[in-house]
């Protein structure tokens, strides 16, 4: 019998959460966010004039009482958030315990539930070995299980390529765009962040790192392999070259959450050691990307 991505138990907890957007947005279809356009909706935003052809139900009469001239009452129109979510599936993310990978999938399950459950459109894309994977977009929460099993299908492998994302970033309508990724791949990811950038999205990075390499416990003559590319070498673990992995380590998250925030997106590492109940309700909700 087949594991489920995200158990009955967390999904409930998750359809108390939302995605939390800076500015109005503007969907396609009816939801629950603020929209840049007017419509009908319990929440008041203006006045303005009657002219001939506006529907003479939103005539305010009581304004017409003192004014003497008809006015129109405009509300806030509710629609639905766009979220694109994209999921590095390279080969550096098949390691590690708990799998990076295996946890990306969760991390974007959830965050995606959260979505569906609040009528927002979903588009997940996955980017590992060959093309990007698209796809249609999902909406709702009768959708959940059939993006689940997407995610679930894809292998995991290949090079890390973030210049592969420009072009399908750049396609998006303003919304949000989530990126999960370990953030240890070839030079690019600003390229990334730069297309969120002009596409007008919001969102944010979430790099995923497994315990074992936010602190390593080995030493000795070992021989290290790159996931992704084959590339050995010889390598020997002292006390110095730890230090000296941690600070690079720590250091490449610097320059990623740099990047991150110049291009107006927020931030977050994450250990695969942490369950994916406490990344959302408690670090996701803390960088503001959930609450």
């Amino acid at each position: 019998m087949a594991v489920p991505l995200l158990e009955p138990a967390l999904l409930r907890r998750l359809e108390a959460l939302a995605l939390q957007v800076r500015r109005a947005v503007s969907g396609q279809m009816g939801g629950e966010r603020r929209s840049r356009r007017r419509g009908q909706s319990v929440e008041f935003a203006d006045f303005r004039s009657y002219t001939p052809g506006d529907d003479y139900r939103l005539i305010d009469w009581n304004a017409y009482a003192r004014l003497d001239r008809f006015m129109l009452r405009l509300f806030v129109a509710e629609e639905e958030l766009p979220l694109s979510i994209f999921v590095d599936l390279s080969g550096s993310m098949d390691w590690g315990t708990p799998n990076k990978a295996e946890t990306a999938r969760r991390l974007a399950g959830a965050i995606a539930y959260v979505a569906l459950s609040a009528l927002d459109r979903v588009r997940l894309t996955v980017f590992a070995e060959g093309p990007t994977s698209g796809g249609a977009p999902y909406r709702g929460r009768r959708a959940a299980g059939e993006l689940f099993a997407r995610l679930q299908s894809f292998p995991v492998g290949g090079p890390t390529n973030y210049a592969r994302l420009v072009w399908p970033i750049g396609r998006q309508r303003p919304g949000m765009t989530v990126i999960i990724s370990d953030a240890l791949g070839e030079p690019g990811i600003d390229e990334a962040l730069s297309a969120v950038q002009r596409a007008h999205q919001e969102g944010a990075v979430l790099q995923l790192l497994a315990p074992q390499e936010m602190t390593p416990d080995w030493a000795g003559d070992a021989r290290l392999k790159d996931a992704e590319s084959g590339a050995e070498r010889e390598f020997t673990a002292t006390p110095l070259t730890q230090a000296a992995y941690v600070r690079a380590l720590t250091q490449r998250s610097e320059d990623v959450e740099r990047l991150a925030h110049r291009r107006g997106l927020r931030y977050a590492r994450l250990s695969t050691a942490q369950p994916i109940d406490q990344m959302v309700q408690l670090t996701l909700r803390q960088i503001g990307l959930l609450g």
